[in-house]
Order: structure tokens, then sequence, then C-alpha cells
């Protein structure tokens, strides 16, 4: 009896406790049946149920780091293209790529250490590709000899110029309802918006929008996107047309567009 109690009790102990997501079961009303997944994608985002975006983070550096892989048989340390075509083919082609939709985790607050530790390593091979090193190199000094700056660095000053959008959206734009009173042109604060947050919201509150709104704050010019000059009749060129004039080179040869540039270096000194 003791050993039967025993044996029910351990089997009570390791049943698996319920999933935090169980499924949904259609079957009486004729539909299937609906599992949850860990990850659900939408627009190019990878999102979880922690939203930490850990999984988007090395997804897009694992498609990176497949493309440099292939980039390899483009040159070498003897043959192939230059260490500066190496460089530009990472910025353009492949860096961007790795840093879609940063601006989800890279704010204030955000658990971070892991998606930087991602691009860091990418970053590493990148520039291991570009000035041909051995792999022991250390990570700091191949980056400053490939011209490349801290993916940390790099961030921060991506996130500024971001930051820099908000300034000249639209006035009906759905984000400025969101943002404080004083830089929601206009616009009804929605009952989310930070300025209809406590004190002590405000200080536990991690996000994007917050470090927006310190950002716009040290902003002193504020620019309009539909400003009536901008408009088409209304720009210089189109009410001082005769007195503009455009000298182009008559072809595209680069005898001719060495002759162009000779005569504009001669231009610009004698004026």
């Amino acid at each position: 009896m003791s050993w039967s109690t025993a044996k029910l009790n351990s089997s009570i102990l390791q049943e698996p406790a319920t999933p935090p997501n169980p499924s949904i079961d259609l079957l009486s009303i004729g539909g299937p049946v609906i599992s949850p997944k860990p990850i659900w994608r939408y627009l190019g985002f990878y999102f979880n149920h922690r939203l930490n975006f850990n999984y988007h983070t090395h997804f897009y550096t694992t498609k990176c780091l497949s493309t440099l892989s292939a980039m390899k048989m483009l040159g070498n340390s003897s043959r192939g293209l230059l260490p500066i075509q190496k460089r530009l083919l990472y910025r353009t082609c492949i860096l961007p790529i790795a840093l879609y939709g940063f601006q989800l985790w890279f704010f204030k607050g955000a658990p971070i250490v892991k998606n930087i530790t991602e691009l860091k390593k990418m970053q590493q091979r990148a520039a291991l590709w570009i000035t041909s090193a051995f792999r022991t190199s250390p990570s700091e000094g191949i980056e400053t000899i490939a011209g490349l700056i801290p993916i940390t660095l790099h961030l921060r000053k991506l996130n500024g110029r971001h930051y820099l959008c908000y300034v000249s959206i639209p006035p009906s734009h759905a984000i400025n309802s969101l943002l404080d009173s004083q830089h929601a042109k206009n616009q009804t604060p929605h009952k989310t918006a930070t300025s209809k947050l406590t004190a002590k919201q405000q200080a536990n509150l991690k996000s994007p929008i917050k470090d927006v709104n310190e950002w716009l704050n040290s902003v002193r010019n504020y620019f309009n996107p539909l400003y009536p000059l901008f408009s088409p009749g209304s720009r210089i060129v189109d009410h001082f047309s005769s007195r503009i004039s455009f000298h182009s080179p008559s072809s595209s040869s680069d005898e001719d567009l060495y002759q162009h540039l000779q005569s504009l270096n001669l231009a610009f000194r004698s004026s």
C-alpha cells in the first residue's frame, strides 16, 4: 500500500505541466486544430512571446553569413576584388540586411546583449574577409584596418538618424498621437500615449517612443515636408527659369567628362 502510494505521488510530480499556449480545438464546428507557433513572421519581422527579437537578429545574421561565404569566390588575398571594394560590398549589400528592423530592439533598457553578440560575430567574419587576416586576429584591430565602425556605435548613429525622421513626419501620422503633447502636432493623444502615463509608469517604461520623446526635446529646428515653397510651380527654378542654365557634358565618354570637369574647375577658381 505504501509502495503504490509513493508510485502514485511520483507519477503526479512527474506529470508535465500544461503548455502556456494550448492548442485551440475547432473540430466541433468543422474546423482544424490550431496549434500555436513559437515564432510569428510579419512584414519580415520575427516575433516571439517574449518580444526580445533574438530569433529576428539570428535569422538575418545567419543570412548575412551565408552571403559572406558566397562572396569569398569574388576575391582572396592574392587576386580578385580589392579590400576597399570588399568593404563597399559589405556596407551596401550585407550590413543593411543584418540591421533590418533594429529599431524594434535597440533602445534604452532593452536586453540587447545577445543581439549585439550575434552582430559582432557577423562583422568579425566580414572584417576577416575584407582584410584576409588570420582567424585568430583580434576583432577590434581588423575592424580598424578594414575601416569598419564598431557595430554598437553604428547602431547609435543610425538610431539618431532614425529619430530625426520623427521631426519631419506629417501632422496626420499616427505616431504623433503616441508622443508627448508638445510633439503631437495638435493630434489627440492616444490612451497609451506617454503624456497620459503617470510618473512611475514613465520611469518604468522601456520603449523606442520614450527615447524619441527624450531626443525630440533636444531638437530646436523643425521641418515641414509639405511646405508650400517645395511644391511644383513655387520653386526657384520655376520663378527664375530664364536666369538659370544647366551645363552638362556633350556625351558620357571619359574624354568629354574630363573636359567638362576641367571647365568647372576653371570657372570655380576664377570666381
